[in-house]
Formats: C-alpha cells, structure tokens, sequence
C-alpha cells in the first residue's frame, strides 16, 4: 500500500510510488483543461509538503499531451519542490516532439534551481 495519493481527472493521471531510491511521480494521459491549476494545484501542494527532503523522479515520458496552460502549475511544482530540499530528476521522451520542447524549457529553469536535473 502507498504512502501517497494518485491523481486521476479529466484524462490526467498521476500516480505516486515510493521506491527503493526515493518517489517516482509519473504523468500519463492527458492534460488539456482549459485551468488544470484550480483541481491540479491543491494535489501537487500536498504532494509538495509530502516530498520534503525526498529524492524524486518526475516521469513524464507516458505523458501523451500537455497544453500550455499546465506548463504553469509544472513549473511551480517543481520549483516548489526545489524550495523544500528535494532532489528532483525530471524524465521526458525526447523522440516526442512537445515533449523535446518541455525538456528543453525545464533544463533552463534547471539551472536556476539548487536540486533539478533534466538530463
């Protein structure tokens, strides 16, 4: 039994998984509600606190489709997570297109982060 909460609305699934090395939170399905932030935000906030100190892997390589109004609350979750001493390691499909172009947006903000990594 998990320690965690999975996420699961509007086709976006997030499933949190305590392992070995730390937590892998991984992202399938889509997200393309017009402001994921108002049910999404309230989930990853809580995960946030959870995940203090933690080391984690964000895995979003099964993710099918983003829209750019999720880029936003991402970027705060990761960010967030950075502020509370997690190591965070952010996992793309770089073949995918979209995908390509996310990974290279979270390497820059990376580098302005003390724990992030995108490799």
């Amino acid at each position: 039994m998990s320690d965690y909460t999975d996420y699961d609305h509007a086709g976006l699934k997030i499933s949190v998984l305590k392992e070995r090395e730390g937590v892998r939170v991984s992202w399938r399905g889509v997200s393309d509600t017009r402001d994921p932030s108002l049910i999404l935000w309230p989930f990853l906030s809580e995960l946030v606190g959870q995940l203090k100190g933690a080391t984690v892997v964000l895995d979003f390589r099964d993710f099918e489709y983003m829209n750019s109004a999720t880029v936003s609350p991402l970027i705060r979750f990761v960010k967030e997570l950075d502020g509370v001493g997690a190591k965070s390691t952010l996992l793309f499909d770089v073949a995918q297109q979209w995908q390509r172009v996310n990974a290279q947006c979270m390497r820059s903000i990376a580098r302005t982060l003390n724990d992030v990594t995108v490799p």
